[in-house]
């Protein structure tokens, strides 16, 4: 069920809030580490009608830059293609509301991508975009805003529920980033996971219906409020359902990549 050769969530020097780590510095740590795929899946551009919320408006590379990121790794997957297997990628943001836009936006690109993972960082509110993971301060402006850790979890899971209703095939989504993100700040809360159980068994319905995957994030281990992988808590409901996992360090500085891996394979039976 778990393939710790390839490591699917990789970020680059091209995201605004990551480091500036060459991609061969990835890829070689890659092949230090023993895989035999990486999928390179920076931040894509947003629609033009979509501000990005956090102070620094640093979520996602510029459409400007795409076209050099996407020749960029097509270079490396040539260069490398007798060591180690580059996937082409991208992360793109579910926006509520803005879906039909996103699509389009990067529609004319998906000749040159391997595969992309639909995430989502911000929540819709009261016309308003809420960021996710930005900060544990401004998570908890969710928590304000929704009445409870539980609340903002339950809306997480039924936003991308209805964001999954549009054509995101037709841009290569292979599979679902970080599920259960909200989790990032799970230390800072008391909360209980069974009072989401039916919204996220019939949001791994829908992503079992559609064929996609779901990315097993190792990141949430190195972040101090969390302490476990993203879908970790899930993996069981999901392997149920036969929803293939594809392993994520969410890298975004070299020295991350296939970060946890080692920990999730020693693991692995108690997750399922």
């Amino acid at each position: 069920m778990f393939n710790f050769t390839h490591d699917g969530h990789v970020h680059t020097p091209f995201c605004p809030h990551g480091t500036n780590d060459p991609i061969e510095h990835y890829i070689q740590v890659g092949i230090e580490k023993g895989l035999q795929t990486m999928t390179f899946t920076e931040h894509a551009p947003f629609p033009l009608s979509f501000t990005d919320p956090v102070p620094n408006q640093d979520s996602a590379m510029s459409i400007d830059l795409l076209p050099e990121y996407l020749d960029t790794l097509h270079q490396m997957k040539q260069q490398y293609q007798a060591v180690i297997d580059i996937k082409v990628g991208l992360e793109v943001d579910l926006l509520p509301h803005l879906e039909k836009e996103t699509i389009a936006l990067l529609k004319p690109f998906a000749p040159l991508i391997d595969e992309v993972i639909l995430s989502q960082h911000f929540l819709y509110r009261d016309g308003a975009y809420m960021p996710i993971d930005y900060s544990a301060e401004t998570f908890d402006e969710l928590i304000k805003a929704f009445g409870s850790f539980e609340s903002v979890l339950r809306a997480y899971y039924e936003s991308i529920e209805q964001g999954l209703s549009f054509s995101w095939e037709d841009i290569r989504v292979a599979r679902i980033g970080h599920l259960d993100l909200p989790i990032k700040y799970q230390r800072n809360y008391e909360w209980d996971r069974s009072k989401v159980k039916e919204e996220e068994i019939r949001l791994l319905q829908m992503i079992a219906d559609r064929g996609f995957g779901l990315d097993f994030n190792t990141a949430g281990l190195r972040k101090p409020d969390c302490g476990v992988p993203y879908v970790a808590g899930l993996a069981k409901s999901a392997n149920d359902l036969h929803i293939p996992f594809t392993m994520g360090s969410d890298a975004h500085l070299a020295q991350d990549v296939a970060a946890g891996f080692d920990f999730i394979e020693q693991k692995k039976a108690t997750f399922l």
